[in-house]
């Protein structure tokens, strides 16, 4: 029932231009390699202005946003759901029922919408209960219905009855006990008795059912077109022919109202619940409008359900989507540290210390000799120049020159001006105040039993921050005052100039001197180097913490988690 041939890849939860790119750039690499599945690029929240501006620089769909792993109705291969409309017979239930070997049948009204569900049970319980024969004045059953289901003839219809409707006798007694009986409007079942069939038009019955097809004369029928008592001739005996009407009463009067449904986006698990609580074994799946879309069943269950995907530029369950944990990993392409997302499977993991996953996915595609459309070469190129600040990162290697050189050959790019466009692109702190460009790229870290919060921005002008650095350093005081953070750190890239990383500290000032050897004065110290945050920064920083153990130690030995916010 797992609508396998799709496959979601995906980046961190909160997108950069590296992950969003890398996510497109690997889709593409799939698609052309494997024609069985559908791989969708995918993002885990909203877009950053860069990432806009590179997918809107190259005409690029905007992936589809995919907030968690947690498999869906959405994800299942839900067959067309068979149904009935509530002015269907009983009986026709029935059929249908058999027919088609189900348990349970929604029913629908003209325009689809849901407005009962019935089953096996509810037909035993109607057939059982009603022993004796259905009064029709309160429900009136429709003349074709009857007709079909009595594999009957119309004799006589001068009236022009659509519908019957009135108490029903079956008349197999004396004949004048019959005739005692009779009433205006009654619905007579008789055999091939002439004498009491004209004896039951003259009591004003407006029915004849003559049963077992015998035939009915000329002046039985003469006097009930001038009465306008219709009359039907079925071959069925009496017995059969009463509780056939008793299964002529249309559908909405024995199925139930109270409906289990669900929507495309209700999660298998929720559906489970569902079923298990329904006494019909099933639950069914509506549109907004509450219009019927399918049916699940305990047996659709059977199988595991479960999202297949694929994450790019990342490998912790602290940074991937919610539920990922329910989810089918498939491969993981990453350029980060080992995380700790674990599968039940093998899978295929390509993890290289380099700057860019996007390198990575580049390589492969240049590797598999697959043609390398424009607009894919410049989405990945941008997140190779956006993870390594336009190669200048300690993180850049000789394969991501060599990657983003002939990415931007393909492209129809020089490389540096590009880069120029791009980063401009990114820098958004204008416009914004001191706490959003405080929380613009802001991560948490737990090394050695120290909260530690890190932002990183670029300026390409040293005026930039002018008037603003104060209200930023109050805004970090009040985060490590507020939320326990030991040491908050704002490191400010300038990657035009190349000359090293402003940092701002507040907090445990002596973590950040004793790990670089700087002094920190006026809550600012500087290093002259251009710092990768995942690379240089944090393990430098855990690096000492190691060496000069303070804080909260563990049984066995100093433990370091990477989370993002």
């Amino acid at each position: 029932m797992m609508k396998s041939k799709y496959v979601f890849v995906i980046g961190h939860r909160i997108p950069d231009s590296d992950s969003v790119c890398s996510a497109i750039g690997y889709a593409y690499f799939k698609n052309h390699l494997d024609k069985t599945r559908l791989y969708i690029p995918c993002r885990a929240g909203k877009l950053n202005q860069e990432t806009t501006f590179i997918l809107e620089r190259f005409n690029l769909e905007v992936p589809m946003q995919l907030d968690s792993a947690v498999a869906t109705v959405e994800d299942m291969d839900i067959r067309e759901p068979i149904s009935i409309s509530p002015e269907h017979s009983i009986m026709d239930a029935g059929h249908l029922i058999k027919d088609t070997n189900i348990q349970s049948i929604p029913v629908v009204n003209a325009e689809k919408r849901v407005v009962g569900i019935m089953d096996k049970i509810d037909l035993a319980v109607h057939y059982v209960e009603r022993v004796g024969i259905e009064d029709l004045s309160a429900i009136p059953v429709n003349l074709c219905v009857l007709v079909s289901a009595l594999k009957g003839k119309v004799l006589a219809n001068s009236g022009k009855v659509a519908a019957i409707s009135g108490d029903i006798f079956i008349a197999a007694s004396q004949r004048g006990t019959i005739i005692n009986r009779a009433k205006q409007g009654n619905i007579a079942i008789i055999g091939d008795r002439t004498d009491v069939q004209m004896d039951l038009i003259q009591a004003g019955c407006s029915v004849l059912i003559i049963t077992g097809d015998h035939p009915v004369t000329k002046e039985v029928l003469s006097r009930a077109k001038r009465a306008k008592v219709l009359v039907i001739s079925t071959p069925y005996r009496s017995f059969a022919t009463a509780k056939i009407i008793n299964l002529c009463m249309p559908v909405s009067e024995i199925m139930s109202r109270t409906i289990p449904t669900v929507v495309q986006k209700s999660s298998i698990i929720e559906v489970k619940e569902k079923v298990l609580e329904s006494r019909y074994r099933c639950v069914l799946v509506v549109d907004d409008d509450n219009r019927l879309t399918g049916i699940i069943t305990r047996s659709d269950l059977l199988d595991s359900i479960q999202k297949q995907i694929i994450l790019v530029d990342h490998n912790e369950i602290s940074q991937a989507i919610e539920g990922i944990e329910h989810a089918d990993i498939i491969e993981i392409i990453d350029h980060h540290r080992v995380g700790d997302i674990s599968t039940i499977r093998p899978i295929t993991v390509y993890n290289e210390p380099i700057g860019s996953t996007c390198t990575i996915i580049a390589y492969q595609i240049f590797l598999h000799r697959i043609k390398m459309a424009p607009e894919i070469a410049g989405a990945l190129l941008s997140g190779i120049l956006s993870d390594t600040l336009l190669l200048t990162l300690s993180t850049s290697t000789k394969k991501d020159h060599e990657m983003a050189s002939k990415l931007a050959r393909v492209a129809g790019l020089g490389l540096v001006a590009y880069g120029k466009e791009l980063l401009a692109s990114s820098n958004n702190i204008k416009g914004k105040t001191p706490k959003e460009i405080l929380f613009q790229d802001f991560k948490e870290y737990s090394l050695a039993g120290k909260k530690i919060g890190v932002n990183q921005i670029m300026v390409f002008d040293d005026t930039d921050l002018d008037g603003l650095e104060d209200e930023i350093k109050a805004e970090m005081d009040t985060l490590c005052k507020g939320e326990g953070y030991d040491l908050v750190a704002f490191l400010i890239t300038n990657p035009l100039q190349r000359k090293g990383e402003e940092i701002i500290v507040v907090g445990d000032k002596h973590i950040v001197e004793k790990a670089f050897g700087v002094t920190v004065k006026g809550d600012k110290c500087f290093i002259p180097k251009i710092l990768s945050r995942k690379k240089d920064f944090i393990p430098k920083i855990f690096g000492w913490l190691q060496s000069n153990p303070v804080g909260i130690a563990t049984p066995f030995g100093l433990a370091m988690t990477f989370s993002c916010l």
